[in-house]
């Protein structure tokens, strides 16, 4: 009977014996960020330089862009645009300044050196003048302050010339400008187009 009692008392023991648990525990992922390079800024494009930058014409002012190619500011540009595509290929303005005592109304005007003045009328380019003592601008056929008159003539078939009270006026091509003096000797010494303001 002692030895049942031991056999029960064993049997009870492992039964009240509480149970080892296993914990396990997850397993740890490392995620490992991959730094991808950073773009490398853009070179900035150089400007090609040209001999002949800008350029007179009679619908406007050929510039040269970055390319070195011509590119035509025309008449209606707005004024800060036209302003800034001048402005690189020569100089920032000179001098600005309005006038109410034109024939064609009031009128804005932009002073680059050179000679070269721009006109606005609503704050768009309108035309341009170049009356300065020398000045390094000219058309595409060449024609610029200091060309003689047989210069003009052989440039432009369509050049008239008539007096005017700002002196002997010439025309050609939609260009127009004054000479100092009649016949083949005569010197170019004032040009402009489109709508300026000129002060007799």
């Amino acid at each position: 009977m002692k030895a049942e009692w031991i056999c029960l008392a064993a049997m009870l023991s492992a039964c009240s014996a509480p149970s080892a648990e296993t914990t396990t525990e997850p397993e740890k992922t490392t995620v490992h960020a991959v730094a991808e390079p950073l773009p490398a800024p853009a070179k900035p494009v150089k400007r090609v330089r040209v001999e002949t930058p800008l350029i007179l014409a009679p619908d406007g002012l050929l510039v040269a862009d970055h390319a070195g190619k011509m590119q035509l500011v025309p008449y209606g540009t707005q004024r800060d645009k036209a302003e800034s595509a001048v402005g690189i290929v020569v100089a920032p303005p000179a001098k600005r300044g309005s006038s109410s005592e034109c024939g064609a109304g009031t009128v804005d005007y932009t002073q680059f050196r050179n000679g070269l003045q721009m006109t606005f009328q609503d704050d768009k380019f309108a035309g341009w003048t170049i009356n300065a003592a020398a000045s390094p601008f000219k058309t595409a056929k060449g024609i610029g302050l200091g060309s003689p008159r047989q210069s003009l003539d052989a440039a432009y078939g369509d050049a008239t010339v008539e007096d005017s009270s700002l002196g002997l006026l010439f025309s050609a091509s939609g260009l127009v400008g004054i000479l100092d003096q009649d016949g083949i000797e005569g010197i170019v010494t004032d040009i402009w187009a489109g709508t300026v303001c000129l002060i007799d």
